[in-house]
């Protein structure tokens, strides 16, 4: 198969990220890209030959990603963007970025500051999104007119030799203290046995330090090294990472003001919101809570690529088609038909959709056969909120964007059968990659509205009210 060939037949038909971070690709010709939790590797198992015998073993590759050809670059882009969009941390091997999207950086710091409630001015877009931005412009938080679900643009440095960052890690500059109080006192005892005892330290402290065979990119000039690019995640309202709590709470406080409330409900609705405001001037004075420590990017190479697994079908088992072909793995979120199924884990999982206009369509908790459709009307400044039962969805009509019929169908069927496969993994799941050296924290997930912090619970029992709940 020549590169254009391949280029032509594999426009994307689904894409899935399981919990482990895992990203699993599916073209229409029937190949499959599958990427490692870090991204550092992938594995492209092409389609089959259909001239060729049934028990012929079809093509793999298995490629770093950074170091793939240009014949799988645009695939791989294609699948790290969808990877860095819901992923608790991106992976930028500056290789697969685009020259126009990579901008050279001095100073950027790990942490942005957000306005305090009294100096905030968020923005309206031309599609009633909510726009909040970070005092110093870099970062932008964009609510969705439904006020369910809000993305997160931010400017990361790119991936980098892992090394190159451990080296002006404080576990290193403890290591170097601790080396050199032990060196002071071997000083005052025999000169044979202090010397003796320096070069053994060195040699057990050698291999933590940068080491000269993986600090290539110390010979670059700065504009290769301090590299920079926009990074957009997206987030579901009922599972805010702590980080984003704050702003999300200013633009909430915003999106409730712009709405167009019901005259029965503004009463309490302007009552809730009053008293919140006065909760949080409070708040005003203090820097540490208006402050979110950004994500950074994960090192160019993975520190335990031994714990990389790659899912192997079975060559004797009959096609399915992709939309029915659901994973036997906990799933994360889900991409098909341009439509976006999101699972949030907890007690009692939920099935959250985005079609992509806007509105969501979430399950009901524990009655996970009733979906709730978060409807935003542009015209009218209101959140309609429609409630549909498994058995009986609303017909197809001429026109519309999407079939709300099958959309909620295939949620049920990914709901269930990541129900299905919770309750028969007994043993506990094989070790990511991620988990030896990542630490990450998990989202709060929400029963109802967007709560996890103090400054989004100001405002749930407002939004709560727009609507008759």
């Amino acid at each position: 198969m020549s590169p254009a060939d391949f280029r032509m037949e594999t426009s994307v038909s689904l894409m899935i990220m399981f919990e482990d971070e895992s990203v699993d690709v599916r073209y229409v010709n029937g190949s499959q890209l599958q990427l490692s939790p870090c991204g550092c590797e992938f594995v492209l198992v092409k389609a089959r030959d259909p001239s060729g015998h049934p028990l012929q073993p079809t093509e793999r590759v298995r490629q770093r990603t950074r170091f793939t050809i240009s014949m799988y670059k645009e695939s791989m882009a294609a699948a790290l963007l969808f990877r860095n969009k819901y992923a608790s941390r991106p992976y930028l091997p500056q290789e697969l970025i685009s020259a126009d999207q990579k901008k050279p950086f001095f100073s950027l710091d790990s942490d942005v500051l957000w306005p305090e409630w009294s100096s905030c001015e968020a923005e309206l877009g031309p599609g009633r999104e909510t726009i909040v931005r970070s005092e110093d412009g870099r970062t932008v938080l964009v609510l969705s007119p439904s006020g369910e679900d809000f993305t997160i643009e931010f400017t990361c440095s790119l991936s980098q030799i892992q090394n190159h960052h451990q080296c002006v890690g404080t576990d290193h500059v403890e290591a170097g203290s601790r080396q050199k109080g032990s060196n002071a006192i071997n000083q005052t005892s025999c000169d044979e046995t202090q010397k003796t005892y320096r070069g053994r330290k060195n040699e057990t402290i050698r291999p933590r330090s940068c080491s000269p065979q993986f600090n290539t990119t110390a010979q670059s000039t700065p504009e290769d090294m301090y590299q920079s690019t926009k990074v957009i995640q997206h987030h579901s309202c009922c599972a805010v990472p702590y980080m984003w709590s704050y702003p999300l709470s200013l633009a909430l406080h915003h999106w409730t003001t712009h709405l167009s409330k019901p005259k029965d409900v503004r009463t309490e609705g302007s009552r809730e919101c009053s008293q919140a405001d006065k909760r949080s001037t409070m708040s005003d004075t203090s820097s540490e809570r208006r402050r979110s420590c950004l994500p950074q990017a994960l090192p160019l190479t993975c520190p335990s690529p031994h714990w990389h697994r790659w899912k192997v079908k079975d060559p004797l088992a009959l096609p399915e088609p992709s939309d029915q072909d659901l994973p036997t793995e906990p799933v994360k979120v889900m991409w098909c038909q341009g439509v976006t199924y999101r699972i949030l884990s907890g007690a009692v999982p939920v099935m959250e959709v985005s079609p992509g206009d806007g509105s969501v369509i979430r399950s009901n908790g524990v009655l996970n056969n009733y979906f709730t459709h978060h409807k935003p009307n542009l015209q009218f400044g209101q959140v309609k909120e429609v409630i549909y039962h498994l058995n009986s969805l609303p017909p197809d009509v001429l026109g519309q964007a999407y079939s709300i019929s099958s959309i909620v169908r295939r949620a049920s069927r990914i709901l269930t059968c990541y129900n299905q496969v919770k309750q028969s993994l007994k043993l506990p799941a094989t070790p990511s990659c991620l988990h030896e050296d990542v630490h990450f924290a998990k989202p709060v997930i929400l029963e109802k509205h967007p709560s996890t912090a103090t400054g989004v619970e100001q405002y749930v029992s407002g939004t709560q009210t727009v609507e008759s709940r």
